[in-house]
């Protein structure tokens, strides 16, 4: 494995990358989690980045479920995690074989597409098998880069949830998905020991990052909420455009 931990650099990018990503897991429905692996991808491996981030978003993604555990909508849950768990599948069979600069660009574009087009919400999130859509969209996406959050915004997007509510099913959702990841992380050799210390060190800036979005999400109301999580859609669908394009 190459000594790219040994860097400045590597550590300042990791650190901005898990807090963002802490960030957006308790204050912002996951919306900036995508954030984290293209950052990463700066002074390593793609397949290394989403490796160093997954026990990470385990921690994240528990720490969330406790913070809005009484908010949760297991209607909208039922109908996306089924969905997901194929997602899931279809992501491990992929996930040796297909350049992940392919999937950046589409989802990319319909990020983008959606961010900046308000009237298209019904269109994308309302297709008759919304859910299921995106639900296995969100699941593959996930297994590959980490990049779960656009796609199953724009389903919940729709949904107009309260803003505790889309935080509390954004939370179990992703958990679901990221403990479910460890098994084809696991087979397909994703992992390795000094990645795996990586991840504990790191914890800590997971932690504040998830304590930081937690305290910021309580001053904006659900109309600057929605707001925001479109702007984080868009830089999303902009970071994965511009990865998919110059990889």
């Amino acid at each position: 494995m190459d000594t790219y931990y040994a860097s400045i650099l590597f550590w300042l990018l990791a650190f901005v990358g898990v807090v963002l990503t802490g960030i957006s897991k308790s204050g912002f429905a996951g919306g900036a989690g995508v954030v984290a692996v293209p950052i990463l991808a700066l002074v390593m491996p793609v397949p290394q980045a989403a490796a160093l981030m997954l026990p990470l978003l385990i921690v994240m993604d528990i720490k969330a479920i406790h913070l809005y555990r009484k908010h949760i909508d297991l209607k909208v849950l039922s109908s996306i995690i089924p969905a997901a768990l194929v997602g899931i599948g279809i992501g491990s069979v992929l996930l040796t074989y297909t350049p992940g600069h392919f999937l950046q660009l589409a989802l990319g574009i319909i990020s983008i597409v959606f961010a900046l087009w308000q009237s298209l919400t019904p269109f994308f999130g309302r297709l008759p098998g919304a859910g299921l859509l995106w639900g296995c969209i969100s699941g593959v996406t996930s297994t590959l880069i980490h990049a779960g959050g656009p796609p199953i915004n724009i389903y919940l997007l729709s949904k107009q949830l309260p803003k505790l509510t889309w935080l509390a099913t954004s939370a179990i959702f992703f958990g679901v998905m990221n403990i479910i990841k460890v098994v084809p992380y696991s087979l397909t050799g994703q992992w390795h020991l000094e990645l795996f210390w990586l991840s504990l060190i790191l914890i800590p800036a997971a932690y504040f990052g998830v304590w930081l979005g937690h305290r910021i999400q309580h001053k904006f109301s659900e109309q600057h909420f929605m707001q925001i999580c479109r702007v984080l859609l868009l830089i999303s669908g902009v970071l994965l455009l511009g990865k998919g394009l110059f990889e």
